[in-house]
């Protein structure tokens, strides 16, 4: 478990713990289902990019074990000079890819579905992403534990405040560690992130995904993380919108958010 997310559930259970013998079976209302939109178009430096997939789904009740997900959907995204590239479903329901993408750094795309009737649209512009300069491995000593720490470094771009967003991936977690970062402290600066984990140890393999993203984006992420910490008072992920309109009817809103960005990637062994 990462070291911060632990802290934190060692501080609302100190709260909150009381003892329970009573099995207790709450009964949920089931909100009607909306779409769900996972578009994310990375670049991945040394591809070409040409390879994307979006997929389609609905949220379900709270209980159900498997996710919907919604055929038959019409995607496009449309450049700035109007060229298209279409997402074609494939033998897997709910997924649509693209094999003719072209990524311009800077350029500005156009998001657009129509399901069941319904159109959705977005625009976002594909970000820049700076190189991860080095890999150091540190141990630390926390809380009287001892503790691996992995720091990436890159520099920030000075001319402009940025955003980013770092992903940890390794065969002992479930789901990507993210970490959310703004350069308001580190503008123009050689900057660093930091990674701990409880599970690390020698011989593991740490795969980093680095991408810078819009400003919005990061504050749509940072709701996301605060709504899914599992606090008292989280608000429901359900109400927070990302940057996709319902231009037929603007009730029948979708969930998830279209963004597009250059991805730096590195693979550490811990020693």
């Amino acid at each position: 478990m990462n070291l911060y997310k632990r802290i934190s559930y060692l501080m609302i259970l100190a709260v909150f713990f009381t003892s329970c013998e009573d099995v207790i079976d709450i009964g949920l209302e089931t909100a009607e289902p909306r779409l769900v939109i996972d578009a994310n178009i990375a670049w991945v430096k040394g591809t070409d990019g040409s390879q994307q997939t979006i997929r389609l789904s609905t949220t379900t009740d709270y209980y159900a074990s498997e996710v919907p997900p919604v055929s038959g959907a019409v995607i496009l995204i449309t450049n700035s000079a109007g060229e298209e590239f279409h997402f074609s479903e494939t033998s897997e329901a709910g997924r649509y890819d693209c094999d003719h993408f072209v990524p311009v750094l800077g350029e500005d795309y156009r998001l657009a579905i129509v399901s069941n009737g319904q159109t959705y649209t977005a625009t976002e512009k594909l970000m820049d992403t700076p190189a991860i300069s080095a890999v150091e491995q540190e141990n630390i000593t926390f809380f009287g534990e001892e503790w691996i720490r992995l720091t990436l470094y890159y520099q920030d771009d000075p001319e402009v405040d940025n955003f980013y967003l770092s992903e940890a991936n390794a065969s002992f977690l479930t789901a990507p560690a993210r970490t959310l970062i703004s350069d308001e402290l580190s503008q123009g600066n050689q900057a660093r992130v930091d990674y701990l984990d409880e599970n690390l140890e020698p011989g593991i393999e740490i795969v980093f995904s680095f991408k810078s993203i819009s400003r919005r984006f990061f504050h749509y992420m940072t709701l996301l993380e605060e709504a899914s910490s599992g606090g008292p008072f989280s608000t429901p992920p359900a109400n927070i919108r990302g940057n996709i309109v319902n231009q037929t009817d603007g009730g029948e809103y979708a969930l998830g958010y279209f963004r597009l960005s250059e991805v730096e990637t590195v693979s550490y062994v811990v020693e």
